[in-house]
């Protein structure tokens, strides 16, 4: 056998592979960027020689690098090199004026501090701070800049807020068409307010504003960064982004192409309700024509299911008074059941797999049952195919997901009690007590994958995840913590440590196709590998949330070391 270039020793090997068999021991070698061999300290210090970098991982767990199977780095660019909105909570006493005040402020010292910024960039206001009486609009943002465009994403990227030098340069007023899904926010005189919502609003906004997107070149520097202190540093080592803009795909191939991603990474040709049957044409024929080997690849169609969640039953009474909705209101399905069923089993033929965001149990339901049936039609038993977040899921939905091969992509930092599931349970009743469903998913036989959803969850650690996972509660240093200690999302038994562990890295893999070369430690895979600042196994679950990442290595290569 081949000698090793590093080997880490002194450690806790901790993998989880697809038929929930563990891998463990207390060392590991490297050879070329592989995995040599996996064994005690012993037989792996048998391996090296003169030249052998020797890592003493002081006891603590070995992880295989771990996967953000839904994310968006692309757009948390937006606040990486922007106005950063993220973190502002409305508290009791206050107005929705109040919490315009708190981003005004946000954004002036921003403007201020960039007067050379000729084009005002931002993400990370909470929708859930407003309701239909007061929401942000573009008199806000004139008060503080009205001779630059300004462009503000909210956390969840389903609205945008802009001035009214934003709406001027991309000739948005008010005989601008409204659009078929979403809402372009209009004032008496039908001129747009300064807010888009949802769907092709958003993207009339997106295609509309010169220069809303970032250039490549400005993507390159700012993704590098994203890697390093996000990705890198919580110890991830294989991305889906899961909706990003061509500037940023190109940017992310030629970064592949450089050898400058410490990363894998997957995105996805975004399907639009109003042009669907002539996009998923040209997906297939541009199939391929930006893969780049192993690193970077566009596996995937995404599909958004819903705007607003879209419920089996309307909205509460109370809730649409408080909002100022008329009663009986609800989300709305963006597609029928035979164009999505159409659309999806094309893109399946063609060997796509199927993502799509779905949070309400209507969209839910109709997004598993017309998954199903696309595979039914495309003559494919699997597609990898995914639902996304699964909010509010059915025993009869999680059955046919678990039957369908359909993945469960879950949100494990979102499996507590909150302002937002608060919110939910206000809208449709106790239902919502049982949002965020893990174990009938599991029972159901589901493969699961777990992500952030990041940027709308600050920051993309892995470890917070955990601890919501098995806790299904927040912890001291969340901002949910003084309001919620001890209060428990739903009755369902928690995830074992095992079991988010296969979810962050095997399910990760799997769903993105990887599994063959990453996602577990053994030999002969790739040496992506975490070191963590102590032994897991050994530290009660309450405590998951301190848990850190020591060391993340890619391919080999240390990309990161604690300080």
């Amino acid at each position: 056998m081949s000698k090793a270039n590093s080997i880490l020793v002194n450690g806790k090997v901790y993998s989880v592979l697809a038929d929930n068999s563990e891998v463990h021991g207390t060392a590991v070698a490297i050879a070329d960027g592989k995995i040599l061999k996996v064994g005690t300290d012993e037989e792996i210090k048998a391996l090296a020689d003169d030249n052998t970098e020797i890592i003493d991982c002081k006891g603590n767990t070995i992880l295989p690098g771990m996967c953000d199977a839904h994310c968006h780095p692309s757009i948390a660019c937006a606040s990486i090199d922007g106005v950063d909105l993220f973190s502002v909570y409305r508290r009791e006493d206050q107005t929705a004026d109040d919490v315009i005040d708190i981003y005004k402020e946000r954004i002036r010292k921003y403007v201020e501090a960039n007067p050379d910024k000729t084009f005002i960039r931002g993400a990370g206001w909470i929708v859930s701070n407003f309701n239909e009486k007061r929401w942000p609009n573009r008199h806000d943002l004139d008060e503080i800049c009205a001779d630059r465009p300004i462009v503000l994403e909210s956390f969840c990227q389903h609205n945008i807020w802009v001035n009214t030098k934003a709406l001027e340069i991309g000739g948005l007023d008010a005989d601008t068409p409204d659009v078929e899904t979403g809402e372009i926010v209009r004032e008496e005189d039908h001129y747009p307010s300064g807010l888009f919502r949802d769907a092709a609003a958003m993207f009339t906004a997106k295609a509309s504003i010169p220069g809303y997107n970032l250039t490549t070149e400005e993507f390159k520097p700012l993704l590098i960064k994203y890697m390093d202190e996000y990705a890198s540093r919580y110890g991830v080592t294989m991305i889906s982004d899961c909706m990003c803009c061509d500037e940023a795909r190109q940017a992310y191939k030629e970064l592949a192409e450089e050898g400058k991603l410490n990363v894998r990474l997957r995105t996805v040709n975004l399907m639009t309700p109003e042009d669907c049957i002539e996009q998923i044409p040209e997906f297939i024929k541009n199939k391929g024509k930006d893969n780049v080997g192993e690193d970077f690849r566009i596996d995937t169609v995404k599909v958004f299911a819903e705007g607003a969640f879209a419920m089996t039953e309307p909205y509460r009474d109370d809730y649409c008074i408080e909002n100022n909705l008329p009663l009986g209101s609800n989300g709305e399905l963006y597609y029928d059941d035979e164009t999505f069923i159409n659309c999806a089993s094309e893109a399946m033929k063609a060997g796509f797999s199927v993502h799509v965001h779905a949070m309400g149990d209507a969209s839910i339901n109709q997004s598993a049952k017309c998954l199903a049936e696309a595979q039914k039609k495309a003559g494919i038993e699997n597609t990898r195919s995914v639902i996304t977040h699964l909010m509010l899921v059915s025993d009869e939905v999680a059955e046919l997901m678990g039957k369908s091969h359909i993945i469960a992509n879950v949100q494990p930092r979102w499996m507590l009690r909150e302002d937002d599931v608060q919110a939910v349970v206000n809208m449709i009743g106790e239902k919502g007590e049982e949002s965020y469903p893990f174990r009938k998913l599991v029972d159901a036989g589901c493969v699961w994958a777990a992500s952030t959803d990041f940027p709308v969850t600050p920051p993309p650690a892995p470890m917070y995840g955990i601890h919501c996972w098995m806790n299904r509660t927040c912890f001291p240093t969340g901002f949910e913590w003084e309001k919620y200690q001890g209060r428990v999302l739903g009755n369902e038994e928690p995830a074992t440590l095992a079991e988010a562990i296969k979810g962050l890295t095997w399910g990760g893999a799997y769903q993105m196709r990887m599994e063959d070369y990453a996602g577990t430690i053994e030999e002969g895979k790739s040496a992506d590998l975490v070191i963590m600042d102590r032994d897991m196994e050994n530290t009660p679950k309450e405590e998951m949330y301190s848990v850190d990442v020591a060391n993340t290595f890619f391919k080999g290569k240390m990309v990161y070391e604690k300080q």
